[in-house]
């Protein structure tokens, strides 16, 4: 018994790359989570601030100067659009908010009454957008309850006083605009803010999406999970591959009449065939069972389908084509695939993570999958639509499969 254990050390201690990968997956998953989890609750608003849409349908001085305020604060950035551009962009999930000053928004200001002010949000990112509110809100209240008393106390000035000479008035109006400068005191900025907020009104928000009852989670979780899933499927169909060589089974195929590469491409093959049904048996059961709606983007949703499992075929055979034996391979792919999961929204969504962590994300096939399947499935889009992300999981597949072909001769048909 002692002697078979021993055995096995030996053999596992030869292995020096399955020994690395053995140990390095779990340094890498803490490190990956560390970062994205991390980096939620350190980052300051300073580090990441929302990026959202403006329309200012007022164009007054009023609506100016709030805009002004609000870009010009840490958390907080501000990108002019015309309304119904910025609407579009913000459904098509280009934009995670559009905030809009409606006509008429100065007058309503200018009298106390409820200022016509709404933010649209993406309806799918709901939680990201909730995470915003609170900020824009706050500062947008205070800022508009800060001009709406300024106002009130100037116009009560000239009621009462309507002979007031300008040199005063001019006086008085610098007064005022110390006292409710950004060099204020907090504690009277705070009271201010609490005292004038029932006269002020409040911020309407409302979602925005193509299609009504999306069940969003329902989305995220078919598209995370059916595409990590299959890298894991198709990964070990790759490092049969090596199984092959290992037990000679490979050999024996090299002295059949065809090009070594055929063997290589077949295995490809049946790769994304296997992985296209199971798609589509994942999405037939979560529309039939769990009752997500297509509503007629079959199509779309099949070139998706297509595309995905070509680049998870080429990401099997890429793994395998890298590795110097079968533990290898399946030590490596458990943590390419991981990673991939995790940056790429599979596991965490896109925005906890720091920025780095979310300009990494376009490299991997479940970011432009999940991005591609939450615009078919909940945002009724059109070919255009999903061009990019079919055109990206074809280019990520067609290069792992360039480079699997170049290595494939190297680490697998020679060595065989």
């Amino acid at each position: 018994m002692i002697k078979i254990a021993l055995k096995d050390i030996r053999i596992f201690l030869r292995d020096i790359k399955g020994l690395l990968l053995s140990f390095l997956l779990p340094i890498v998953l803490i490190s990956l989570f560390g970062l994205a989890f991390g980096g939620l609750a350190s980052n300051s608003a300073k580090d990441r601030p929302a990026n959202i849409y403006v329309a200012d349908l007022d164009s007054s001085t009023a609506s100016i100067q709030i805009i002004q305020k609000l870009d010009s604060l840490d958390e907080i950035a501000l990108t002019h659009i015309a309304f119904e551009a910025g609407k579009e962009n913000v459904m098509s999930g280009n934009k995670l908010a559009m905030l809009v000053f409606y006509q008429g928004f100065a007058d309503s200001l200018e009298n106390g009454g409820a200022e016509p002010v709404e933010l649209f949000y993406d309806d799918a990112r709901e939680l990201e957008a909730s995470l915003i509110q609170y900020a824009l809100i706050s500062n947008l209240m205070e800022i508009m309850g800060s001009q709406s008393i300024r106002k009130k106390i100037l116009k009560s000035v000239n009621q009462r006083f309507p002979d007031i000479d300008s040199i005063t008035l001019a006086d008085i109006t610098h007064e005022i605009d110390l006292q409710f400068s950004p060099a204020s005191n907090e504690e009277d900025t705070l009271a201010v803010a609490t005292t004038i907020g029932p006269q002020i009104g409040s911020l309407k928000v409302s979602p925005l999406a193509r299609k009504k009852s999306i069940d969003w989670a329902l989305i995220q979780s078919f598209a995370g999970t059916a595409v990590m899933m299959l890298l894991f499927g198709v990964a070990a169909i790759g490092s049969s591959l090596l199984g092959e060589r290992e037990e000679g089974t490979l050999k024996r195929l090299l002295y059949a009449p065809m090009n070594p590469l055929q063997i290589l491409f077949g295995k490809m093959l049946y790769s994304m065939l296997l992985a296209t049904v199971q798609l589509i048996v994942m999405l037939t059961f979560t529309v039939w069972v769990l009752g997500l709606e297509i509503n007629g983007n079959l199509f779309y949703a099949f070139l998706l389908i297509i595309t995905t499992a070509y680049a998870c075929a080429s990401f099997g055979v890429f793994i395998a084509s890298i590795s110097g034996s079968r533990k290898q391979s399946e030590g490596l792919a458990t943590i390419v695939i991981l990673i991939m999961s995790a940056i790429g929204g599979s596991m965490i969504p896109l925005f906890f993570m720091p920025a780095f962590m979310q300009k990494m994300a376009v490299v991997t096939i479940n970011y432009w999958s999940i991005q591609g399947f939450f615009d078919v499935l909940g945002r009724n889009a059109g070919f255009m639509d999903i061009a990019l992300s079919l055109a990206m999981l074809v280019l990520i597949g067609t290069a792992m499969t360039v480079v699997s072909a170049i290595l494939f001769r190297k680490h697998i048909y020679k060595v065989a």
